[in-house]
């Protein structure tokens, strides 16, 4: 029970410092929360600094319908486990039913274009909405991408945010994960700075990559500039997949528009990427949605979903959020 107003379900997350819960608020309703213990043993400053800055953006950023929501905070909280109480920091979030989009990826491979093309657009239209305030999100990548119950997407982790309204987009400010990070700010050295917008546009264009192939980026397959980690990244996810669904040579069988798109975002000189209004207004992500995109959109995943969940049951393996009825 977190002060006496959150009964704990279950945890749904783990990262650095912090805990995320599934918790039933007093009137019943799923919620998620993150929290952290205010031991100083356990949790180093900088992660109290992280859980507050979010808490502080959610509140600027709420108003988009595509990132995640704040519901509250408690900066003196209380959690009892076991009988044993401890001091506790924590964010109230909306709760997303059906978890990162990365475990859809990881199990079941790439989306098609047009099922991907309504999730990148409602993703770059939240960086859109990010940006217009004068904010980096800094940390892209698809586990930070959320689902709701309608399988609709919800970018959640705003704790790397920094403000770059007063800097011309500049900041020195180093962030992010390094499968998804710019070549330039993996490469950063002490007090140098970089276009935090710019570093934005390569990660979501990893994102994008990852999302309509299932797999990272290959330097030599989209161009010969991408930094040295990129064929990791391949190995890695590679051996995770599921081999029912995993695709070989998959950027090869994206149409040539998209393929253009990704190539630009990924561009080794961040001069030369697109803002994210370039990208939305790009020919591919412009081009009007069919009328039951949102329906093809819930029954491709909700068949995902089944298939995940009859995996996991087969392999014994763990479900986190996709478990049924969550």
């Amino acid at each position: 029970m977190i002060d006496n107003e959150f009964e704990i379900a279950k945890v749904i997350g783990m990262g650095g410092s912090s805990k995320v819960f599934l918790a039933h608020a007093s009137d019943g309703s799923k919620v998620a929360i993150k929290a952290i213990r205010k031991d100083k043993k356990y949790t180093k400053a900088a992660a109290s600094s992280m859980l507050n800055r979010e808490y502080s953006m959610l509140q600027k950023l709420e108003a988009h319908p595509n990132i995640i929501k704040s519901l509250g905070g408690n900066f003196d909280g209380q959690v009892v486990l076991k009988n044993e109480s401890e001091d506790i920091m924590y964010n109230v979030l909306e709760y997303a039913h059906h978890g990162p989009l990365s475990k859809f990826v990881r199990y079941t491979g790439g989306l098609e274009e047009e099922i991907a093309r309504l999730y990148i657009y409602q993703i770059a239209d939240a960086i859109h909405f990010i940006h217009n305030l004068g904010y980096a999100h800094l940390d892209i990548k698809l586990e930070n991408i959320l689902l709701d119950k309608f399988f609709n997407i919800k970018v959640a982790d705003l704790g790397s945010c920094t403000n770059i309204k007063d800097k011309k987009g500049f900041t020195k400010v180093r962030r992010g994960t390094l499968l998804y990070m710019a070549p330039e700010v993996a490469a950063l050295k002490a007090k140098q700075e970089f276009d935090a917008r710019s570093a934005d546009i390569y990660s979501l264009g990893v994102t994008i990559y990852l999302l309509l192939t299932g797999e990272f980026p290959d330097a030599q397959e989209v161009q010969n500039s991408f930094i040295t980690c990129a064929s990791e990244r391949r190995e890695t996810l590679d051996t995770e997949m599921e081999e029912d669904y995993k695709t070989k040579d998959a950027f090869s069988t994206l149409s040539e528009e998209v393929k253009l798109l990704i190539q630009s975002m990924l561009h080794p000189d961040s001069c030369k990427r697109p803002t994210i209004f370039q990208v939305l207004e790009y020919s591919w992500m412009a081009k009007p949605f069919s009328s039951d995109i949102l329906e093809e959109v819930f029954n491709e995943m909700n068949y995902r979903k089944k298939y995940i969940v009859e995996y996991c049951k087969n392999q014994k393996a763990p479900l986190g959020q996709l478990a049924p009825g969550s």
